[in-house]
């Protein structure tokens, strides 16, 4: 994950990387490591993405469009994603 995309977006909005932990509910270090380091879960990026007011393609990427096509398979249903709406889609169905 490219972190230099948060930290773009958190100065486009005057916000210090320590006010989104906080708003998070996150210690901070945790959070920086998830997002530098690991592998953060859709939802710790929902939650970024929610804060800065965001959908959570945008944190993956500079682009300000993307194309995107492809399958995804989940419980046994195929999924076919032609558009980041069919996607941001999909994992709102997952995440519930």
């Amino acid at each position: 994950m490219d972190f230099s995309i948060i930290k773009d977006l958190l100065e486009e909005r005057n916000m210090s990387f320590k006010e989104l932990s906080d708003t998070l509910g996150v210690d901070r270090n945790n959070l920086y490591n998830s997002l530098t380091k690991g592998n953060p879960t859709l939802q710790r990026l929902e939650a970024v993405a929610k804060v800065l007011d965001v959908p959570v393609w945008r944190l993956l990427t500079k682009e300000t469009k993307v194309d995107i096509y492809g399958t995804i398979v989940y419980k046994d249903e195929v999924y076919v994603i032609k558009s980041v709406h069919d996607l941001t889609n999909l994992a709102d169905k997952i995440s519930k």
